[in-house]
């Protein structure tokens, strides 16, 4: 715990709050006299992890200097043993705090409303300019409660991307933002993450404000993770009969799954939140008659749906069934470079969450066939880290089982996935043997250790991408881990290329010698029919089929039905001016311009 600081230059006053691994202090800046907050770690000797987001955070934010409603930060000062502290703007308070001081009453719905819109305008110039904040909490938005004005901080996970790839490894999500993730950034919903979570986590924020509870209650990451993902919230007027109707609407709006069905826009979402102000100036609480009227997609998005797989999809979803049901299922999807393997079976995660299940996944690197076993370890040390993830008492029962499971064998995992080590503790040296007897008894205590993890209460989802870059000693793995009568409850898909893996690649091989003791399935898959490429572009420029016939037409044409490449193209053409937003003011459909 940081103790009282001293910085040159400023007078360092009491505590105002702390904020996770924060700590907050009045201040006062002698040559101005003129007031401040600092803000640095609640440690002396932060970690490098600490320091890296507090600079992601001084870049993100000196970015979007001009922005009124962005904390501003006017001095970023080093001190002490590598510790670093913020000069910040004034502010007496946090929503948190102010949650937390009102001492069980409600903040009024107008105070609510005038919160949202002021933290709407701000979203709407961040999303502009080009950053999603990912960490909407009530920690990170600064009030001055007398005035109500609030300001928006914490941006040290931001991305800068328009459409972000999310990672199933829950434990590099900062912990405190668990309760205000979006479903997309959990990384089970095979969905990019764009400025619409954002929009999510102010549903989170503003139902917590109006009902003094969050939408959903968990104990761990796991389960927080299936309340984004399956569990639909209360509204806040069937909580807090205060709350008007027309206010809740647009939080439930807030808080779809789906980020097609949240507000596309800011735009949108404060006209509905000003038509809610006025309501509530004229005592009227009842509904919006046509909510999200003026909505429109504030960004040229390609959709995240999955367009033509039905029947694929339907295969892997029975045998993911079979798989939770108590059997180990092999399943190999193949088809060219691009034509969508990863997205398909990435679609299982949605699934995957309902049964509480692990899904994890690996991708085998064409420059690294050297690396034995590398990328499977890779996979384990997702189970690894989404385990490390419970609570004490449970982690006792996996130390249990884990121990009992790999026995004296039990550092050749450690070897291999280091984390372990912080479950079971350090293990002796187990005895040596030849190299054949060491592969085989390596491929033994690794298929023990997958079984400990695929069970009735949490089936397993393997996936290993790449398939024709695998080293041979991973191939015999595979096929001893699919081969095991002892496993259980297991899903295992790998992915190839088709146009790499000629007769005789060891993936045939090993794909043959598996036919000979146990059921395979394989998949493959094929370009989109043509259909399906016009109901994707049609989605894309949030329009008809028919309005988009020519352009369909030319895409399939060019990209013969390969999404990647149709992808790309849309978005080369989105670049370069040739698909812009419609001239109409009030169009929010996109117009093709040959």
């Amino acid at each position: 715990m940081q103790h009282k600081i001293v910085l040159p230059g400023y007078a360092i006053g009491s505590i105002q709050w702390r904020n996770r691994d924060r700590i907050i202090y009045e201040g006062c800046r002698h040559h101005e006299n003129k007031d401040v907050i600092i803000e640095t770690f609640d440690t002396d000797y932060p970690s490098r992890r600490q320091i890296a987001q507090m600079q992601r955070e001084t870049q993100v934010c000196q970015k979007l200097a001009d922005i009124e409603g962005v904390t501003k930060i006017h001095e970023v000062i080093h001190y002490g043993s590598g510790n670093v502290a913020l000069v910040l703007d004034k502010f007496s308070s946090n929503i948190r705090e102010l949650m937390l001081n009102s001492k069980g009453v409600r903040v009024p719905a107008r105070k609510v409303v005038d919160i949202a819109l002021q933290l709407i305008k701000t979203l709407d110039q961040v999303h502009t300019a080009g950053i999603v904040h990912k960490a909407i909490s009530p920690e990170n938005v600064l009030i001055n409660p007398s005035t109500f004005k609030v300001a928006l901080s914490g941006f040290g996970i931001a991305s800068e991307l328009q459409q972000e790839p999310q990672t199933t490894h829950m434990s590099r999500k900062p912990q405190g933002y668990l309760a205000y993730m979006s479903p997309e950034q959990t990384g089970r919903m095979n969905r990019d993450l764009d400025y619409r979570s954002d929009y999510y986590s102010l549903g989170v924020l503003l139902y917590e404000l109006l009902t003094g509870e969050r939408p959903f209650k968990a104990q761990n990451v796991l389960e927080w993770v299936h309340c984004h993902m399956s569990q639909q919230p209360v509204a806040p007027d069937l909580i807090e009969t205060s709350v008007p109707k027309i206010v809740s609407a647009i939080v439930m709006k807030l808080l779809q799954k789906n980020a097609d069905e949240r507000y596309n826009s800011a735009q949108g979402l404060m006209h509905d939140f000003k038509l809610c102000e006025q309501a509530l100036r004229s005592g009227n609480s009842g509904h919006i008659e046509d909510l999200g009227k003026e909505d429109k997609q504030q960004r040229f998005l390609i959709p995240q749906g999955l367009y033509g797989r039905d029947k694929e999809l339907r295969e892997l979803l029975v045998l993911y069934e079979k798989a939770v049901g108590g059997t180990t299922q092999f399943c190999i999807v193949h088809g060219y470079s691009g034509v969508g393997k990863t997205a398909l079976v990435n679609e299982l995660d949605k699934y995957q969450i309902r049964e509480r299940g692990f899904a994890v996944q690996a991708k085998f690197d064409q420059y690294h066939h050297g690396d034995t076993y590398s990328t499977i370890a890779s996979a384990f040390r997702g189970l690894v880290q989404q385990v490390l993830l419970e609570p004490k008492d449970k982690l006792l029962q996996w130390r249990d089982n884990l121990q009992n499971a790999l026995g004296t064998n039990a550092s050749l995992v450690i070897a291999l996935l280091p984390e372990l080590e912080i479950i079971i503790g350090e293990q002796p040296p187990a005895a040596e043997l030849s190299p054949t007897e060491a592969q085989n008894r390596l491929h033994m205590v690794l298929t023990a250790f997958l079984q400990v993890f695929a069970s009735k209460q949490h089936p397993v989802v393997l996936f290993l991408d790449d398939l024709q870059w695998c080293d041979v000693p991973t191939l015999h793995l595979i096929r001893h881990i699919v081969t095991t009568k002892e496993q259980n409850h297991l899903l295992l898909i790998g992915a190839y290329r088709s146009n790499e893996v000629p007769t005789g690649h060891p993936l045939q091989i090993m794909l043959k010698d598996v036919c000979e003791s146990r059921e395979l399935t394989q998949i493959a898959i094929q370009p989109l029919n043509k259909a399906a490429v016009c109901d994707f572009v049609a989605d894309c420029m949030d329009t008809s089929v028919a309005g988009t016939e020519k352009l369909s037409e030319m895409l399939f044409q060019k990209a013969k039905g390969n999404p990647f490449f149709t992808t790309e193209l849309l978005r080369h053409l989105n670049k370069i001016g040739a698909i812009a937003k419609g001239c109409d003011k009030g169009d929010k459909t996109w117009i093709w311009d040959p």
